[in-house]
């Protein structure tokens, strides 16, 4: 059996990606002020710190990310690797943040 997703971060994360608060980005966690939805993610989850060159450091100085979730992200939030990579997908093909959250809501 897959990671399940933590019902609290998956309810923030929906709700971010329809908030109108992030801008989109992609093939980056964050590009200045815009994101990908693997990025707001990070951004929401309260684990870690943005990087000026817009790397992500999750629970310590040596985990820093700048195109997929860090190590141990996957763990606290329960996205499993293939679900990450087809989120990244999404995002990097043009699919609007509704439309992920729609997808996040029904299958994660």
């Amino acid at each position: 059996m897959g990671l399940m997703m933590d019902a609290e971060i998956k309810r923030k994360w929906v709700e971010a990606l329809r908030s109108g608060k992030y801008r989109q980005a992609q093939r980056r966690l964050r590009r200045d002020d815009a994101f990908c939805c693997l990025g707001v993610l990070c951004d929401i989850a309260g684990r870690g710190q943005w990087r000026d060159d817009g790397g992500f450091i999750f629970e310590g100085p040596h985990d820093v990310e700048h195109t997929v979730l860090p190590v141990g992200m996957n763990d606290l939030v329960g996205l499993g690797p293939l679900d990450e990579a087809h989120l990244a997908e999404m995002n990097d093909e043009g699919e609007s943040f509704a439309k992920i959250a729609d997808y996040i809501e029904a299958n994660l």
